[in-house]
């Protein structure tokens, strides 16, 4: 246990590093790192598919790039296309590969695994972008981006530390054994003082901001979940080993992939 806890603080400790260069360097090279990130999540998950077709993974891999492309051109003011226009080109593109690859038992569940990895991993991830940019009300800067980031690493370890010491009841057995209540609770208590905090700190609490407080681990620890069942569903453990301790980039961002579409949604809408 002590080796694995001592590998997930190396692995955090200089993925924590390297993202505060690659936030404050800039928006391009930020969208470039955002698309790297994006791109090896599809290929764990084209793994995972069984996917062998160089084509079709090249086709998915780009389809989720290209919605990661486009929000950086909104969040910069530049052209871009209509996002229906974005998707009709991916179903389009996906539909294409597999009439000429055509297998009739099979046909429509391939499509949709494939058109699922692509709007799960390049929609979800390309809200780093907008929160990246993302300019209202109180936030500013970056500062979104690191709120959403910080508050899904403290709910994740919040976690696996009151877990590991106090769990004892099992939250989803079914879905992920390890997982327990008093983990979960741990989780969501230990983000929404970190966001109550935050929001004293910069006199900007109301009704809101507890509301968001206590919402935003409990949609952390849903997607937690959710990759759960998507692993199980494929009878694996861990998405890769890319990062020592904590498995592959969607087992690291599986959560992420949750909260930040709903902040950004959230900031828009009511925090704004």
């Amino acid at each position: 246990m002590m080796v694995m806890l001592k590998k997930r603080v190396i692995s955090a400790i200089i993925g924590i590093l390297l993202l505060i260069f690659l936030v404050f360097s800039g928006s391009f090279p930020f969208f470039l790192t955002v698309s790297v990130i994006v791109s090896l999540a599809v290929r764990e998950y084209n793994r995972m598919l069984n996917i062998e077709s160089k084509t079709l993974k090249s086709i998915i891999s780009v389809a989720a790039v290209l919605i990661v492309f486009n929000v950086y051109l909104i969040s910069n003011d530049f052209n871009y296309l209509p996002s229906g226009i974005i998707f009709f080109i991916i179903i389009f593109a996906l539909y294409l590969y597999n009439l000429n690859n055509y297998q009739e038992e099979n046909f429509i569940k391939n499509i949709s695994h494939q058109l699922f990895s692509v709007i799960y991993i390049g929609g979800g991830l390309s809200f780093a972008v907008f929160l990246r940019d993302l300019n209202q009300g109180p936030f500013f800067a970056t500062s979104a981006l690191w709120l959403v980031l910080i508050a899904t690493w403290l709910t994740d370890s919040g976690a696996y530390f009151v877990g590991k010491k106090y769990g004892k009841t099992p939250m989803a057995p079914v879905i992920s054994p390890n997982k327990t209540v008093a983990g979960a609770v741990g989780g969501i208590l230990t983000t929404a003082l970190f966001i109550i905090l935050t929001a004293l700190f910069f006199e900007v609490l109301n009704i809101y901001y507890f509301i968001f407080a206590f919402t935003f681990p409990v949609i952390a620890i849903l997607g937690d979940l959710f990759e759960s069942c998507v692993k199980r569903s494929f009878g694996v453990k861990d998405t890769g080993t890319i990062i020592p301790g904590h498995g592959g980039i969607l087992d690291r961002f599986d959560s992420f992939i949750f909260t930040a579409p709903f902040t950004y949604y959230f900031i828009i809408l009511l925090l704004g």
